[in-house]
């Protein structure tokens, strides 16, 4: 079962984005807070101390900022991204203090992973951002203006993947497709991904150079999930359950989204962890099961498994460990 961890009172304008772990005891929140209000938008960081929640001290910027993903090499290189005044938004954490990190501009970052001192930021667009250590360099990373990057994860600086869609035709005849490419440690290149020709890739999750995980939008369909065994891509069955379950987002292992029962529109949290053969429903204290929410999403180490979702009462950060 999951259970709830206490967190610090946040405004209810606030937006979760991102979760990101380094190792079984260290963990980030990345959202927004001033979402849909007259105030500035800024960007919040939640960190796990071990014991608790706490909200990060940013650096102050000078305009409205968001941010959109989250991803850590290691408890004292933390990467948080998002945009501001119309740059993309870098901000680093050093295990003593978060820095503005400044970047050749992308059009409008999405999402940051990083391993071993190696960072990759996707976004809207064809280029992609680069760190190796040293210094930030542009990447082309897309073959066409009308695709774009929304999903990245790394097993190790030489092995990237990234995912999003494209747009093709024109006026009422306008679809899209999905577009899935890979780093090798020099240049990015397009590979092929499930067979699917409308939709677009939506989450990547690697546990391994032989365990990614693709989670596909296929119209109106939701996600299916799919799995990445080395050498070939596997559609994995979609979970079953009561109700109308839409599922958003998967990890190495787990799914997650809502569901809602036939009679109503209200959505309810819904985890799934996988068996090896199947999905197993993942249960939640009974008041957070019974209450609408939003904004859920969920990372695991494999070991510790943390989720976040968002009710009328506020925000709430729940925890599971492996037996």
């Amino acid at each position: 079962m999951f259970r709830p961890v206490p967190v610090p009172v946040l405004p209810p304008s606030t937006a979760l984005a991102d979760l990101a772990t380094a190792g079984e005891h260290h963990a980030w929140l990345a959202g927004t807070t001033g979402v849909f209000t007259s105030r500035p938008t800024a960007p919040l960081v939640l960190s796990w101390t071990g014991a608790s929640w706490r909200v990060e001290p940013l650096p102050e910027l000078p305009a409205p900022a968001s941010l959109s993903g989250v991803s850590a090499a290691a408890p004292d290189d933390v990467w948080a991204v998002g945009n501001s005044a119309g740059r993309p938004l870098v901000l680093h954490y050093d295990g003593t203090r978060w820095h503005v990190v400044r970047t050749p501009a992308i059009r409008w970052a999405k999402a940051v992973t990083a391993v071993d001192g190696d960072v990759h930021v996707v976004g809207t667009g064809r280029d992609a951002l680069h760190f190796d250590g040293d210094d930030w360099r542009l990447c082309t990373a897309l073959s066409s203006d009308r695709e774009g990057l929304r999903t990245v994860t790394a097993t190790g600086p030489r092995d990237v993947w990234a995912g999003g869609g494209g747009l093709a035709g024109a006026g009422p005849a306008t679809y899209d497709y999905p577009v899935l490419v890979r780093w090798d440690g020099d240049t990015w290149t397009e590979v092929a991904g499930p067979r699917a020709e409308r939709g677009h890739v939506a989450r990547l999750a690697a546990a391994a150079p032989d365990d990614v995980w693709l989670g596909h939008v296929r119209d109106t369909e939701g996600l299916h999930v799919h799995r990445w065994d080395g050498r070939q891509w596997t559609a994995v069955p979609p979970p079953e359950d009561t109700g109308r379950l839409s599922v958003h987002g998967v990890a190495a292992g787990w799914t997650w989204g809502v569901r809602a029962t036939r009679r109503s529109f209200e959505t309810r949290p819904a985890f799934h962890r996988w068996t090896g053969h199947d999905w197993t429903p993942v249960a939640l204290p009974d008041d957070l099961a019974a209450t609408p929410a939003s904004h859920v999403g969920l990372t695991t180490t494999g070991t510790t498994t943390w989720a976040y979702l968002k009710t009328a009462a506020g925000v709430h950060v729940l925890r599971h460990t492996a037996p």
